[in-house]
């Protein structure tokens, strides 16, 4: 059986701290999501401790949120914004489709506390993510899809909510065996075109010059430039009509993935 490493213990920098989820949730979950809504996701997932048996309750400010995430705090503008998007967050559910044809309703988090007087969020994830995000080494172990592992910084430092979706997913593919193996040949993936929309919530671009445009090249933009991976993506063609796109990619080498975690760093402080 593969080893599997162990998640990195917590560290002092908050925009380096993991977000590991399971692939399964990453390949298969069809959230419609906003980069913010993303962004608060992300950021609770990495307080996540890696020996954590169940969830606990997260709690965090205003201020944190937006510090880390490099947002400007104008008054209380940006309050009523993220207050919003926890909210948005909360009420929305997905349907998970997985390859026996088994579909799963799953929602984010189960409560949200908010404390006006303090900016101070309290967030619970809901137990039908639990799956997703507890216990993943002995998951991995026990075979099936396995999980990934990503610093915050890189998440964030990713501005369309499309190149986040698209980088979640290609990442997903570059472990080996279900652990934390890093696989650093080409990897090559296809996509139907209707199923990678859904896949993205990318379904109003009808035609696929704006959907190349306004997705796939922004997504192939921010990728390269401030993650660990390197992608490029071309159309899959039936005659003269585009059926799908298809991505090629892999993990960066040392100096390049260097290059790209300063980018990440700078891009939040812009």
């Amino acid at each position: 059986m593969p080893k599997t490493k162990k998640m990195p213990l917590a560290v002092t920098n908050p925009r380096e701290e993991i977000v590991a989820q399971g692939n399964d949730l990453i390949r298969h979950a069809r959230f419609k999501l906003t980069a913010v809504e993303q962004n608060i996701i992300y950021f609770a997932m990495s307080k996540i401790k890696p020996t954590s048996k169940d969830f606990e309750r997260l709690t965090f400010s205003v201020e944190e949120f937006c510090v880390v995430c490099g947002i400007k705090i104008e008054g209380g503008t940006e309050y009523r914004r993220i207050k919003r998007a926890v909210k948005a967050v909360s009420d929305k559910s997905a349907w998970a489709t997985y390859a026996d044809g088994t579909e799963e309703l799953i929602r984010w988090f189960d409560t949200v506390k908010i404390q006006p007087n303090t900016g101070e969020i309290s967030i619970l994830f809901s137990q039908s993510m639990k799956p997703y995000l507890i216990g993943l080494i002995e998951r991995a172990k026990a075979g099936g899809e396995g999980y990934t592992q990503t610093m915050l910084l890189t998440h964030l430092a990713l501005r369309s909510r499309y190149s986040k979706r698209i980088y979640e997913v290609l990442k997903s593919y570059l472990y080996a065996n279900g652990s934390y193996e890093k696989i650093y040949k080409q990897t090559y993936l296809e996509y139907d075109l209707i199923e990678f929309k859904l896949l993205v919530n990318a379904e109003t671009y009808d035609r696929y010059p704006d959907l190349r445009r306004k997705v796939l090249a922004v997504a192939e933009s921010e990728i390269n430039t401030v993650t660990d991976i390197h992608m490029s993506f071309t159309p899959i063609t039936h005659g003269r009509k585009i059926t799908g796109v298809a991505f090629t990619f892999q993990h960066k080498k040392d100096i390049d993935r260097l290059a790209a975690h300063q980018a990440a760093i700078d891009a939040l402080h812009t």
